[in-house]
């Protein structure tokens, strides 16, 4: 799993895909906060966020003692927490006091042969139920995630495959022919 968060390349330049999908997760979900995480073996860098406080926004990342997206990549699945001061998972957890994290929904974000890369989440700074058509929309959002990393591993594959035979890799827009295909 960490090799392959190495080798995806988004700990050093998220696809600006992820800057949409957190922008909707918080519209979409009427929430203060949402992040797209990226969670290595001692911190969570924030691939995207909207709504973190500082000094975590301009730091771009917390320690694990902060996050509740590992226990997303731990499990291979959903965390639904509706009262995190009331969770024995996480609530010794410094987000809680430190971040005002109350309600956390978050949703693995995989590469396409599985590996849990980190999570997309929706925070609340209020007890909160989470509602099936919220966790539906989340997975959904998250679901996009995944096509950006898939799309971006075939494209590292296609610029490695290029370079190893001398020429340059294709863009995403070219033709069969290699001319540019422009809609209209």
């Amino acid at each position: 799993r960490l090799q392959a968060l190495v080798a995806s390349g988004l700990l050093t330049a998220a696809p600006a895909t992820f800057d949409r999908l957190t922008r909707l997760v918080r519209s979409m979900l009427d929430v203060p906060v949402a992040l797209a995480t990226l969670v290595d073996a001692e911190r969570q860098v924030f691939a995207s966020q909207k709504g973190v406080g500082e000094p975590w926004r301009s730091a771009g990342e917390t320690p694990l003692s902060h996050s509740f997206c590992k226990h997303v990549v731990s499990r291979g699945g959903m965390l639904a927490v509706e009262d995190a001061r009331e969770t024995p998972l996480v609530r010794d957890n410094r987000a809680v006091s430190e971040l005002a994290v109350v309600a956390y929904l978050g949703v693995p974000i995989r590469t396409p042969d599985g590996a849990v890369l980190g999570a997309l989440c929706a925070i609340d700074h209020t007890t909160r139920a989470w509602r099936e058509e919220e966790v539906q929309a989340l997975q959904d959002l998250a679901a996009l995630a995944e096509e950006a990393v898939a799309l971006r591993a075939a494209q590292r594959t296609l610029d490695t495959i290029s370079a190893a035979l001398g020429g340059p890799a294709p863009s995403p827009d070219a033709s069969p022919s290699g001319r540019s295909v422009h809609p209209g």
